[in-house]
């Protein structure tokens, strides 16, 4: 067999282009420049780039079939036949442009162009449908195609039994001669009927064949519908076995590396930065300040970790579930530490609106304007204003202070504070059960000169945290310490050796 040296004739390249709906609905969109351009394409075209050409010749079949459907036999005159002998005076074909006598009228079921066509191209171009009607047409009955118009406006799904290929292809086979019958029949019936001129539709001789068709169609639709399902539920029971064997190979070392220290401070440092869910650029460059375990391959990288991001403003998880490079139980720990982290800092950013405008006494509004301002440099606050806490501020009562919120707060703050009101009928303040190291130099900071004694100050410290007991009490003890070396007049530095020392004998 010889190799295939032109691609695209100059008549497949006018039919392509004449067939606007399949053109736009295909690949072969991608080619128009090309076809304009150039009339013939050659598989060794200089023009032509390598990726074209695989399309071009994996495609073309498929493009043809689908321009051969947007044509049809033009009802009013499907052919006409040049009564001349010499070949001069004939019709030539828009496609192949050589003369014909028989001149196939097709018109585009779209714009209603029109094409006068030779048999041979209308037996290449045209589809099966247009095929078998040009037969009757000229043999039999100029008006074949009139009638089949009415027949098939009467009952559209006649072209579809007769020539849908492949036709009803998740058929069981133990259906298959039935269908065919059905084919078979069909044909027959809608074949005398074209044969002849009549208006007579043959519509009681192919009712029992419709509703057999009818049949079939459903029994197809249940038999995809079970081997989706089935497919469905392999492709579970593989994900499953292949999570399984996975895990099991990778144990030791993931437990190894998920107990490690590293590995959580590396976990917190990423949920502290997507928590705040910066933009994209600055995610990537948070992230490359981050110090990562010591791995042969990165848990993530930079552009992984933006999309983690992004997805968590987004959906408020992290599941990136297309990313399948990377380690599920890493995705699945990250996710988990940054909503517990997220609920975490939601909590405390409603606490604090809560205690830095009622629940806490300030010493110095110097020091509650800070937190205000701290509070409205989070994401949480995007819609609060200076002003909005100042009025907050100067509410005494829960009464007053809800009423005002109904009207100054969005539907979530209000439903917050409310809560916090609730519980707190006195504007008692909201201990803290976490303690941050700034946190503890800010406290130190703010009490030590307001507070008489050492006793008040460390009762203060209860006041604002309630830590769990073994904590609470070794930063009791730390408190008592900085108090009496705060107004102590010796070497602090120099009792604190002398203290290690007398610990440790």
């Amino acid at each position: 067999m010889p190799a295939i040296t032109t691609l695209i004739t100059p008549a497949e390249n006018r039919f392509f282009r004449l067939s606007e709906q399949a053109r736009r609905s295909t690949t072969l969109q991608q080619i128009s420049g090309l076809l304009r351009e150039h009339v013939t394409v050659k598989v060794d075209s200089d023009f032509l780039l390598d990726t074209v050409r695989n399309l071009i010749m994996h495609d073309h079949a498929a493009w043809l079939t689908a321009c051969s459907h947007e044509w049809q036999l033009l009802a009013s005159l499907p052919y006409v036949i040049n009564p001349s002998n010499n070949r001069r005076q004939w019709q030539h074909c828009e496609l192949c442009h050589k003369p014909v006598r028989y001149e196939y009228h097709v018109q585009n079921k779209h714009d209603q162009r029109e094409l006068i066509v030779g048999s041979e191209c209308v037996k290449k171009f045209m589809n099966a449908e247009t095929r078998y009607l040009m037969v009757i047409t000229t043999e039999d009955n100029f008006y074949a195609v009139a009638q089949y118009q009415d027949l098939t406006a009467q009952v559209p799904v006649v072209p579809a039994i007769m020539f849908k290929q492949p036709w009803l292809p998740k058929l069981p086979e133990t259906h298959q001669a039935q269908a065919r019958a059905v084919r078979q029949t069909t044909s027959q019936t809608v074949t005398t009927y074209l044969k002849h001129r009549t208006k007579i539709l043959p519509l009681t001789a192919l009712k029992p064949t419709l509703k057999t068709y009818d049949d079939l169609v459903q029994l197809e639709a249940d038999t995809i519908k079970a081997e989706e399902v089935a497919e469905a539920e392999k492709v579970i029971v593989a994900q499953q076995h292949a999570r399984a064997t996975a895990q099991q190979v990778a144990q030791a070392d993931e437990q190894d590396l998920r107990q490690s220290q590293a590995y959580r401070q590396y976990l917190r440092q990423l949920a502290g930065i997507i928590v705040q869910r910066p933009t994209r650029v600055v995610a990537k460059q948070t992230f490359d300040q981050v110090k990562a375990p010591s791995l042969k391959r990165p848990l993530v990288n930079s552009y992984q970790f933006s999309l983690m991001v992004i997805e968590y403003a987004q959906t408020g998880q992290i599941q990136v579930r297309r990313l399948a490079m990377l380690d599920r139980k890493f995705v699945t720990d990250l996710n988990q530490l940054t909503r517990q982290l997220d609920q975490r800092q939601t909590t405390r950013f409603y606490d604090d609106v809560y205690n830095s405008c009622w629940g806490w006494n300030y010493h110095h509004s110097a020091d509650q304007l800070a937190d205000w301002q701290r509070l409205l440099g989070t994401r949480w606050a995007a819609k609060l204003t200076l002003a909005w806490f100042q009025q907050a501020a100067q509410l005494t009562t829960p009464a007053t202070i809800e009423a005002w919120l109904k009207g100054h707060a969005e539907p979530e703050l209000l439903k917050q504070l409310t809560k916090r009101l609730a519980e707190r009928p006195q504007l008692t303040g909201i201990a803290r059960t976490r303690l941050k190291r700034s946190e503890l130099r800010e406290f130190c900071h703010r009490e030590l000169a307001a507070s008489p004694d050492m006793t008040t100050f460390i009762q203060r410290f209860d006041q604002a945290y309630q830590l769990s007991a073994p904590k609470q009490a070794l930063t009791q003890e730390t408190l008592a310490y900085y108090y009496i070396a705060k107004h102590s007049v010796g070497d602090h530095q120099a009792a604190l050796a002398q203290l290690k020392m007398l610990l440790t004998d």
